[in-house]
């Protein structure tokens, strides 16, 4: 019930203001209906809508007219529902059904209930889900925290992740080290499990790449939510790109970086990169608005819903060494 309860929160977050009309629609889409849509491979908000559209369609084909026709108002999917309140298409669902407001709104609350019922039921474990450690997840909320103050740089990141598919025991991190100018050697990279998960197999993919397998304490169930953290150092003592930046793979609501700078090596200037396309990242720094660093000498940022296959972090301008 955990994982149909938390499709029918998600579905009725959809069907307020414009429903599916509505701006930066994947933005607005929770992790269990992004999974059961795949929507996490489509490119842009259009697309979503189509395919939002069409798995609504089948997963109400077999509905009561009355019912097809409460989701598809509601959602703003009905020709004439393109209302940018839900209380509007409220009233426009109660003219065509002849009824009251009162009884049309029950009536969208139970076909809603019913549709997050025939979602459920039509996923099994491993349904269209390979059991693979890079699919059946999404990330909830990212948390990064790069320390720059320590003896080697350090990366402390925190994932709250939701399982997508019953049965999810093992999962998987990556990390990249930015190749810098005039160094394209092999990076030397050590994490460890802080808490949350066990690694249980370290790979290298070529010189900069790295990628781990992750076990779960124990398997999780759609629906379920859990938290884990590793620390990743570079250990090779060489120099490092002034950047982090995230570039999210699987579907993440929110992500949070914060950077905590040497006190005897602070950056001439600091700045937000937001939806940047990853292939530009290594070319000459263009700075933006500078970022101020507080007390602790560190920056933070956050970021709502980032986008597939973009980078967002914080860049820096670094001193020269004394």
């Amino acid at each position: 019930m955990a994982y149909e309860d938390g499709l029918l929160r998600e579905l009725t977050i959809l069907r307020r203001g414009w429903g599916l009309e509505t701006e930066r629609l994947r933005a607005r889409l929770g992790p269990l209906v992004s999974g059961w849509c795949e929507i996490h491979r489509t490119a842009n908000d259009r697309e979503a809508r189509r395919v939002l559209r069409d798995a609504i369609s089948t997963a109400v084909a077999e509905f009561p007219a009355d019912d097809q026709l409460a989701v598809n108002v509601a959602l703003g999917i009905a020709p004439g529902a393109q209302h940018a309140l839900l209380s509007d298409r409220v009233g426009v669902l109660a003219d065509r059904l002849r009824v009251s407001e009162r009884t049309a709104r029950r009536r969208i609350d139970r076909s809603f209930a019913r549709l997050a019922a025939e979602i459920e039921a039509g996923l099994r474990p491993g349904d269209g889900v390979p059991d693979d450690p890079d699919q059946g997840w999404f990330v909830k909320r990212f948390r990064a925290i790069v320390r720059l103050d320590t003896a080697e740089p350090e990366l402390i990141e925190e994932r709250q992740i939701v399982a997508t598919r019953d049965g999810l025991s093992r999962i998987s991190a990556q990390f990249t080290v930015p190749r810098v100018d005039g160094g394209d050697g092999e990076r030397l990279v050590a994490a460890d499990a802080q808490h949350g998960v066990r690694i249980t197999d370290a790979q290298r993919v070529g010189q900069r790449h790295f990628r781990w397998l992750l076990d779960l304490p124990r398997p999780l169930a759609r629906g379920d939510t859990h938290t884990y953290a590793l620390v990743i150092r570079i250990r090779d003592g060489l120099p490092i790109r002034p950047s982090y930046v995230f570039v999210p793979l699987v579907t993440c609501e929110s992500f949070t970086v914060r950077v905590r700078f040497d006190p005897h090596r602070l950056p001439w200037t600091v700045w937000r990169l937001d939806r940047v396309p990853p292939s530009v990242l290594g070319d000459p720094a263009k700075p933006g608005p500078a970022l101020p660093l507080d007390g602790a000498c560190e920056v933070a940022q956050e970021f709502g819903a980032p986008q597939l296959g973009y980078a967002y972090g914080l860049r820096w301008v670094a001193q020269e060494s004394p």
